[in-house]
């Protein structure tokens, strides 16, 4: 049996739960798991028990020690956030998931389907395994790379090497702006956010924070632009939380819009006229609080009708694409993939625009699997299209 390493600093979040049961039904996992151990009032009953174990429970031989089934449970996770959002006690449920999938992972439970993960971004320094010389093969001829950027342009692993469209769309927004950019190739290193959501934070922590943050540095600039809504969660708040302090301001590629309209160096000139139903990627929408500036970026568009899912903004249901739980509970992340883009379809949009790569490469997935008629987009591709 694997030894159980120290239990992380946690015992005064998993006493303040009032097992209120709240977090049960707004869990995407729940909702098809339909256990309660796999939810997160489940989850913090097994913690609390294995806290509170006595001299008793050792000679009774009582199993209130986490070992496999529990882990199993842990990854039973999608990272949205849902369960904090509704917390009457304010339990900082995003954070302390990955504190437990961590332990897990130094517990010798890991879940071996997300560790080549961890394998690529040692060796590739992406999540894909792929060539870091191919990086930036995706650059456009208009691409003019400055080396006094007013801007780094991080373009995460998904835009680098799955969905180069989303790339290419920001690039044509900078341009358009006259804004001076870099992109820092095969320097850039994936965020780490996708493998701290795995259980992976503290080697994010210790060796990839700080090559980022000293790579985008380094160029002088002083913002950082991402059009990935977890490569935003890592500077915005996760780097942030780790004492990283990143010497720049960061923006998601909607925010930059945003700021770019108010001084008057940008402007919208084609009409785009479509409905299209927007969705509150989890990482930018709860976790970072960031729901007004993709509506706000969007409504710039030209007689572009912008349509709301339901459920929507803090209440919504996430894609079923991160925190590795596609490779662990694929059955689970399609269904809940796909309840997400039947409330799209719901509203009679024709497309379903997001600002996550992550939650776009799995809509897509899901949507060719069961053949669901629309059409998924980045926000930053709309936005492009419309100038």
């Amino acid at each position: 049996m694997a030894r159980l390493a120290k239990m992380p600093p946690i015992e005064e979040h998993v006493h303040a739960c009032t097992m209120c049961g709240y977090c049960v039904p707004v869990c995407p996992a729940y909702q098809e798991a339909g256990w309660e151990s796999m939810s997160p009032r489940g989850r913090i009953f097994a913690l609390r028990q294995y806290d509170m174990r006595g001299p008793l429970d050792r000679i009774l031989r009582r199993q209130v020690k986490p070992g496999e089934e529990f882990a199993a449970s842990a990854w039973e996770c999608t990272g949205c956030g849902a369960c904090e959002e509704v917390c009457p006690v304010d339990i900082p449920f995003d954070t302390l998931w990955d504190d437990v999938k961590g332990w897990m992972v130094e517990s010798g439970h890991p879940r071996k389907e997300l560790e080549p993960y961890l394998l690529n971004v040692r060796e590739s320094h992406n999540i894909y395994g792929k060539d870091p010389k191919d990086r930036a093969a995706w650059l456009p001829p208009e691409a003019v790379q400055s080396e006094s950027p007013e801007v780094v342009y991080w373009v995460g692993c998904v835009a680098s090497y799955e969905k180069q469209q989303v790339a290419r769309a920001v690039i044509k927004i900078l341009n358009a702006a006259k804004v001076t950019y870099k992109i820092l190739g095969p320097e850039e290193w994936c965020s780490g956010a996708p493998l701290a959501r795995m259980g992976y934070r503290a080697e994010v922590e210790k060796q990839i924070m700080p090559h980022n943050l000293e790579a985008v540095a380094r160029t002088g600039a002083k913002a950082l632009v991402t059009a990935c809504a977890e490569c935003y969660r890592a500077f915005y708040r996760d780097y942030k939380d780790w004492g990283g302090n990143p010497p720049f301001s960061v923006y998601h590629v909607s925010h930059f819009v945003e700021k770019l309209v108010r001084e008057k160096r940008i402007a919208f000139t084609k009409s785009l006229p479509q409905s299209i139903a927007f969705h509150d990627a989890c990482h930018m929408s709860r976790v970072c609080d960031a729901y007004a500036s993709p509506r706000q970026a969007l409504k710039f568009i030209k007689d572009l009708k912008v349509l709301e899912m339901v459920p929507n903004r803090e209440d919504a249901l996430c894609s079923g694409g991160g925190a590795g739980f596609p490779d662990v509970y694929p059955d689970q992340a399609a269904n809940v993939g796909s309840r997400r883009i039947e409330d799209a379809v719901a509203t009679g949009a024709t497309s379903l625009v997001t600002t996550c790569p992550h939650a776009e490469r799995h809509f897509d997935t899901v949507a060719r699997q069961r053949n669901m008629k629309i059409s998924i987009v980045d926000l930053a591709e709309m936005i492009a299209q419309a100038l």
